[in-house]
């Protein structure tokens, strides 16, 4: 076409040394070239395309037992390169840093860049260059505080669950391994698969993740696997998840209250029960003024009523994790709650007190006589970070997701901390 940009072409020569030392025989022995050929390799350019006409040199082994006749002189590009190393720099930050997806990249390639780059190249540069970093090494230059975080999900377009690892106080992904049998269908529904867990910290300690304290769900495989391997552990269950687990009886407590109005054909008081349900299970504190009204209102409208209890025990549930300053403190509260009779009624607040009185209490209050250790971990907000992840690429599979996250520490953790 008339109106073609022609590309720029710049010639890379290499030096001729005065001695080569042969790969295959390695003998030491003066230059002596037998031919050279040339290619093209693609470079970025903002101007117009840019291509480097690379020279390759090919030297004869004097070596008459050697097995190879000749060997390559190459310089800094390698065999079957055609594009230099910073358009393949350039192309993975692209794909981690931008959080951006094969054709997006090779679209601004195209447009910012006057190169073009196939979608099946930029994959494959990104493997290759994850390839070239390890867990372990990448692990042991994050800086580990010592705080596990650990978390089961499961990764968008797949059918098995993995597990993920974070630290506690940076907030940082350090490892993510599928488990396809995670969930045991022998244990029952919804269990967690023992070996899977302990062969996942086994690997953990491989990489050099050696916790003092391990923040987790309420999954009772946790404490006994964890335990094995890390026996002097310290071990927390995460807040989020024991305020979960007591919100949902308060709910269900709320939903069966308001299908008995609905028997009794109270359709207003049903009603106006479900439209403020979370406003009776928020926190005082961040209520609102007109919801600190429709409160007042309620505690007068249902005095009596398992509406009036579930507020009163709400609050007393709260004050033992977050008005309690030591363990002894928190047990006197809880002793308090127990002995208190007005919930014994209800099968939902009764069984949130078989939960607070079973042995997983002991978990939830280590951070009382540890200060250092937070009572909730970063798993569900480095989950949340990873499905974005996910989501702009449709899912990722097992070693991509690897792969992925290799890059991503290196340019999220790595490259913020030592630049």
């Amino acid at each position: 076409m008339a109106n073609e940009i022609k590309p720029v072409i710049k010639t890379i020569k290499i030096r001729l040394p005065k001695w080569v030392r042969c790969p295959s025989c390695c003998q030491r022995q003066p230059f002596k070239k037998e031919r050279e050929n040339w290619k093209f390799v693609k470079d970025i350019n903002i101007n117009r395309p840019k291509l480097l006409k690379v020279q390759t040199v090919y030297a004869k082994c004097l070596n008459p037992n050697c097995k190879v006749n000749s060997f390559a002189l190459r310089g800094k590009f390698e065999r079957y390169q055609r594009a230099t190393a910073r358009l393949k720099t350039e192309a993975v930050a692209s794909l981690i840093a931008d959080n951006s997806t094969l054709p997006r990249v090779a679209e601004r390639l195209n447009r910012s860049f006057n190169i073009t780059g196939s979608i099946s190249a930029i994959d494959r540069w990104k493997h290759l260059e994850a390839d070239k970093n390890s867990f372990k090494d990448i692990i042991s230059r994050l800086g580990f505080s010592g705080i596990l975080c650990i978390d089961e999900y499961k990764p968008k377009r797949s059918r098995t669950y993995d597990l993920i690892a974070s630290d506690g106080l940076k907030g940082r992904i350090l490892y993510l391994e599928n488990v396809p049998g995670l969930y045991a269908a022998r244990a029952g529904a919804g269990s967690i698969g023992r070996g899977h867990v302990q062969g996942f910290l086994y690997t953990l300690q491989e990489l050099g993740v050696r916790p003092y304290a391990a923040i987790f769900d309420m999954a009772a495989v946790y404490p006994k696997q964890i335990r094995k391997v890390y026996p002097d552990i310290l071990m927390q269950f995460d807040y989020f998840h024991i305020v979960k687990e007591i919100f949902r009886y308060f709910k269900n407590a709320i939903v069966t209250y308001r299908k008995e109005l609905k028997k009794e054909e109270f359709d207003d008081m049903a009603s106006e029960i479900w439209q403020f349900k979370w406003s009776l299970l928020r926190n005082f504190d961040k209520l609102s003024m007109r919801e600190h009204g429709f409160l007042e209102n309620i505690m007068r409208r249902y005095r009596g009523t398992i509406i009036e209890k579930i507020l009163i025990f709400k609050e007393q549930v709260r004050d033992i994790f977050n008005l309690s300053k030591t363990r002894f403190e928190a047990y006197a509260r809880r002793r308090e709650l127990i002995q208190s009779a007005y919930w014994r009624d209800s099968y939902h607040l009764s069984k949130i007190v078989q939960f607070i009185s079973s042995w997983k209490f002991e978990y939830m209050i280590t951070y009382l006589s540890h200060p250092e250790i937070p009572r909730s971990g970063n798993s569900e907000s480095c989950i949340r970070r990873w499905r974005q992840m996910e989501k702009v690429r449709y899912g990722l599979t097992a070693k991509g997701r690897q792969d992925h996250l290799k890059l991503y520490q290196i340019h999220r953790y790595l490259r913020r901390t030592e630049i």
